[in-house]
Parts: structure tokens; C-alpha cells; sequence
């Protein structure tokens, strides 16, 4: 029995190169995009990503999520070369430890909980010196 070859492909060999060419400098202006760094080290997702870490530190054991201790950590310390360590809501000294509950500290704790206490005076109603309206109450 002669079996009958169908070609593999039905575009001829100059169209196949033209669509590498094509591909290939789609790939080259789409990289710098894919390849750039996420924005989880800017302060505000960071701060985000703490608070969410310092929640489930509440329930689970620091065993637990010390790889998400660990990427907190990268990321903090990116975002301390970008913008500096106040804007990060770390403190001046470099965190000199190792050990997991020290880490966990330093990049989670500490700074959500300086981060939620209030700051300045605190204003009560009472102390108003307002309109008629608001005193007569």
C-alpha cells in the first residue's frame, strides 16, 4: 500500500519566516512589561500585604508563613532602596536577626501596629467651640 504524504504545513517557508520576524519583535516590545517588577514594593500595597499577613499571624502559627515572612521581608527591603525606610514604616536599623519570630516583628508587626496607633490629639465633641446649633445638643 502507497500511502500519500500531505505536507505539514500548508504556509510556504518565506511566509513562516516573516511570521518568526513578526513574533519575534512582538516578544521583544511585549518583554520590558512582562518582565517588569509588580508594584507589591510601593508603600501603600506593602502596607496592604502586612496588614494581611498580621491578620492571618493571628491564627496560624509563624511556622506556617514564613515564606510570606520571608517575601515581606524582600519586599520591604526593596522598598526601603526605593523610597526610603519611613516611607517602608521600617525602622533605621537593619533588622540583624534571624530567627522567624524577630522577622515576623520586624516586617509585619511592628510596623501595622505603629501604623494603627493613632496619631496627634485626639478631638472630642465636647471640646467643640462651635455654632449655636452644635452646643445647644
Amino acid at each position: 500500500m502507497r500511502m500519500e504524504r500531505y505536507p505539514t504545513s500548508s504556509v510556504p517557508p518565506f511566509s513562516r519566516s516573516v511570521f518568526a520576524l513578526i513574533a519575534a519583535a512582538l516578544f521583544l516590545a511585549l518583554a520590558p512589561a512582562c518582565l517588569a517588577q509588580s508594584d507589591d514594593s510601593q508603600p501603600e500595597q506593602l502596607s496592604k500585604l502586612r496588614t494581611d499577613l498580621y491578620l492571618r499571624g493571628t491564627r496560624a502559627p509563624l511556622a506556617d508563613l514564613e515564606s510570606d515572612i520571608n517575601h515581606i521581608g524582600v519586599l520591604s527591603e526593596t522598598c526601603r532602596a526605593e523610597n526610603g525606610s519611613k516611607a517602608c514604616g521600617l525602622p533605621d536599623k537593619a533588622l540583624e536577626s534571624e530567627k522567624l519570630e524577630e522577622r515576623y516583628a520586624y516586617y509585619v508587626k511592628g510596623p501595622v501596629e505603629i501604623h494603627a496607633k493613632p496619631h496627634g490629639p485626639r478631638i472630642d465633641r465636647r471640646n467643640w467651640a462651635g455654632s449655636g446649633a452644635a452646643a445647644q445638643r
